[in-house]
């Protein structure tokens, strides 16, 4: 056996024993647990080569020759790379999992470089599917195995990892259409009588034109982009009011010289922009929807060529715009809304308010952002979830970025390690934090005046945006959230 199909070969075999961390008498009970509870997805790229995959914790005998290697313990994913042809590596695949006795091929693809076999390990059949993509010269293996009770039900995560693979060729990027390419289209295209697809995500839905190419995109704050080269369809969601998001806009806008403002109106705090730009030569108009849903702010943008004249161009952001909706009512965080907030508390808890405020916060410095230190304080301290978190970081700064005036709040938070409640928020910083937190102001004002809504599910909405010094403490609370750690 060549050398390399050896060490593929224990590489896939390391892969296998991540299950065997599972004792065999809890297995059933771990299933089930774990097939119930929901988790997310994150992304791996590398030169250009990019593929989503659970957010599931780290296998803890990775060798490290992995890029990836993560588990939950009925399923597991890895990705792993080389500058090696694709071919040759996936005949390495092939021939490691034909010297495997326990191992048995169930479908072959040569040309799509696609391998699915069992694998038996004591008691357990593991329905494995690997996949070798070729990319900017470099190889890329991308293996998904779950345990055969549960296939049927991981089918979605086989899916999603597959249908996520995307390589951005290692070249210019893609130039804007040419005059003869814009005419071509215009005399081909019609944007008329499309068919539309429902996006849901929470209580956020929006029709898009179903069949369009999804746009190739690293932003954070992207949930969904699909294209048909002289028009696309937007969805970003920012963890910030649509107020100062709307407003931010206009004023990006007014600062640059190739924007112009057509249009901005507000109504039951949805606020609608409208604005030209310009890129690569070519003029474009940018049309948007803006409200609050899933205490974020969802902006929906219909970005089309302008010196294009394309039937139904105009009716297509007219439809897509006015089909952006929240299911549900979510209330804005703003100074009237805390205002209320403050004098519901006052009334039905006045001597816990009484106490944060005598005993507890030590500062008038949140008064100069904008923010109540003592309501934010009232409910992280009744919030279950969170000051469950708050017990494993006793001592931690917090820093409050106000980039808009250049300028940063700086305070200190002690925690009671036993109940996770906040005890002293001061200003300054302690010497060996366990933790600092850094927010923007935007994000924070959401974030402090949502903290009684803050839960398992809308975390990694509000985190978005947060970052954490040192950086892996963010990942690894995000980690524990997934596998119910803080229930």
């Amino acid at each position: 056996m060549h050398e390399k199909s050896l060490y593929l070969f224990a590489v896939l075999l390391l892969f296998i024993l991540l299950t065997a961390c599972s004792p065999e008498q809890q297995l059933q009970k771990q299933i089930d647990k774990a097939v119930s509870e929901p988790f997310t997805y994150t992304t791996y790229r590398s030169d250009g080569f990019s593929v989503k995959y659970p957010y599931w914790p780290e296998a803890g005998n990775n060798s490290g020759d992995t890029e990836v290697s993560v588990s939950r313990g009925y399923c597991s994913v890895a990705i792993n790379q080389e500058k090696i042809p694709a071919g040759p590596w996936f005949d390495m695949v092939v021939e490691s999992v034909e010297d495997n006795k326990d191992s048995s091929i169930i479908s072959e693809d040569s040309e799509e470089h696609r391998l699915e076999y069992e694998t038996l390990y004591q008691n357990l059949t593991l329905i494995n599917d690997a996949r070798v993509f070729s990319c900017n010269d470099h190889s890329y293996v991308v293996l998904v195995f779950c345990i055969e009770q549960v296939y049927d039900e991981s089918q979605d995560i086989y899916d999603t990892v597959f249908d996520s693979v995307e390589c951005e060729e290692d070249e210019e990027d893609e130039e804007m259409p040419t005059e003869a390419q814009i005419e071509a289209v215009e005399q081909t295209l019609s944007l008329e009588d499309l068919d539309y697809h429902t996006f849901h995500e929470d209580d956020f839905a929006m029709q898009h034109p179903d069949g369009w190419d999804e746009m190739d995109g690293d932003s954070d704050e992207r949930v969904l982009g699909v294209s048909a080269g002289v028009c696309s369809v937007i969805v970003n969601k920012h963890n910030a009011r649509p107020e100062d998001l709307a407003h931010w806009i206009d004023k990006t806008v007014d600062e640059k010289d190739d924007h112009d403002l057509l249009e901005y109106s507000e109504d039951d705090d949805v606020y609608r922009i409208d604005y030209t730009f310009s890129a690569d030569e070519h003029d474009l108009i940018a049309r948007s929807k803006m409200f609050y849903c899933n205490y974020m702010t969802y902006s929906a943008m219909v970005v089309c060529l302008e010196d294009v004249d394309v039937p139904g161009m105009d009716e297509l952001a007219d439809d897509v715009l006015s089909s952006a909706r929240c299911k549900k009512e979510y209330t804005i965080p703003t100074p009237k809304v805390v205002e209320q907030k403050r004098e519901e508390v006052e009334e039905e808890e006045p001597e816990e308010l009484e106490e944060i405020e005598d005993d507890i916060v030590r500062t008038d410095a949140g008064e100069e952002y904008g923010i109540d230190e003592e309501i934010a304080v009232y409910f992280i301290n009744n919030n279950a979830f969170f000051t469950k978190i708050m017990k494993d970081f006793p001592e931690a700064n917090l820093e409050i970025e106000d980039d808009d005036n250049d300028r940063t709040l700086e305070l200190k938070v002690t925690v009671d390690p036993d109940s996770g409640k906040i005890t002293r928020l001061e200003d300054g910083a302690h010497s060996s934090p366990d933790v600092t937190l850094i927010i923007p102001l935007r994000d924070a004002l959401n974030i402090f005046t949502n903290a009684e809504n803050l839960n398992p599910l809308n975390l990694l909405s509000f985190a978005v945006n947060v970052k954490t010094e040192p950086a892996e403490i963010k990942d690894q609370v995000i980690r524990d959230v997934l596998q119910g750690k803080y229930k």
